[in-house]
């Protein structure tokens, strides 16, 4: 299976402080494929901090991501496996007033993604919707 992956939505006028939140952890840009790279804690993770996957979104998503929080900016976060997505973040949502898009057709409250993860310390997103946890 391909490496998991999710969105973080924050309203636009927060950029500087959630895209500097990720760029402390010393990002590395990957002349290939334009994203940013990052080994953190034996882990390896993409990372598009550009907003640019924003314009895949589908007019109606868009829409109930706007209605939810604004003008909308997105981190698009790619990681090795499963582990390495739950530590990177419990690392970066703490305190993040914003969605998470899981790519697998659920949009949730950050607090309540992060919730569920540390309910459910073996979560996989991408074969098991949140509702199903709850």
């Amino acid at each position: 299976m391909s490496w998991p992956s999710l969105i973080i939505l924050v309203p636009e006028q927060r950029r500087p402080s959630i895209e500097g939140r990720f760029r402390a952890f010393g990002l590395v840009p990957d002349p290939v494929t334009g994203d940013e790279r990052l080994h953190w804690h034996g882990h390896s993770y993409r990372l598009d901090v550009s907003g640019g996957i924003l314009a895949d979104y589908e007019p109606d998503e868009l829409e109930q991501v706007t209605a939810a929080i604004g003008e909308p900016y997105a981190v698009h976060v790619s990681c090795q496996s499963m582990d390495a997505a739950r530590a990177f973040l419990r690392e970066v949502l703490p305190g993040v007033d914003g969605l998470v898009d899981t790519n697998h057709f659920e949009i949730l409250p950050a607090s309540e993604f992060l919730a569920l993860v540390d309910r459910h310390p073996g979560w996989d997103w991408r074969r098991r919707p949140s509702t199903d946890l709850r």
